[in-house]
C-alpha cells in the first residue's frame, strides 16, 4: 500500500466517469476553475481507527468537488442539475468499483453528496461535494 497510490487510484477513477466527462481533473483544491464540468479532489483529515500491539489503522477523510459555471440562461441551469445528478451518480459508481483503491486502502466509501454554490476567482460555480473515506489498515507502524 502507498499513499501516492491511493490518490492515483481515486485520479483514475474519477477519470473514468463519462456522465458528463469531466474536462479536467486537480489533486488539490482549486484557486480557479478554467474550464467545467471539472472535478478535483483533496485530503481533508486523517484520524486514528484503531490500535493493535504492532499498529495503528486509520481513516483518511477526502472531498471530491465538481464545478459548473453558472449560466444565465434558464434552459442551461436545467442541463446543469441533470449534469450534477449524473455527477453525483458517475462519482460515486466509479469510486465504489475500486473500493480497495488497487490494492492501496483496505476499503473506502463515499459519503452523502450536498450541492450548492461557491465564488472562485470572481467567477460563480455550481458545485457538489462528495465526502470520500479510506480505511487503512495497518498503516501507522508502533515500534
Amino acid at each position: 500500500m502507498s499513499r501516492a497510490g491511493a490518490i492515483a487510484a481515486i485520479d483514475t477513477a474519477l477519470g473514468t466517469v463519462s456522465g458528463p466527462a469531466f474536462t479536467a481533473i486537480y489533486i488539490g483544491e482549486p484557486l480557479s476553475v478554467p474550464t467545467t464540468p471539472m472535478a478535483a479532489f483533496w485530503l481533508t483529515g486523517h484520524r486514528e481507527d484503531f490500535t493493535t500491539l504492532g499498529d495503528a489503522s486509520t481513516i483518511v477523510d477526502f472531498s471530491i468537488r465538481c464545478y459548473w459555471r453558472m449560466q444565465s440562461s434558464p434552459n442551461v441551469r436545467e442541463t446543469i442539475d441533470d449534469q450534477i445528478w449524473d455527477a453525483i451518480v458517475g462519482v460515486k459508481t466509479a469510486l465504489r468499483a475500486n473500493s480497495n483503491l488497487s490494492g492501496h486502502a483496505t476499503d473506502s466509501r463515499p459519503g452523502d453528496a450536498t450541492t450548492g454554490y461557491i465564488e472562485i476567482g470572481g467567477g460563480v460555480f455550481r458545485q457538489v461535494t462528495i465526502p470520500f473515506e479510506v480505511n487503512i489498515y495497518g498503516e501507522e507502524p508502533i515500534g
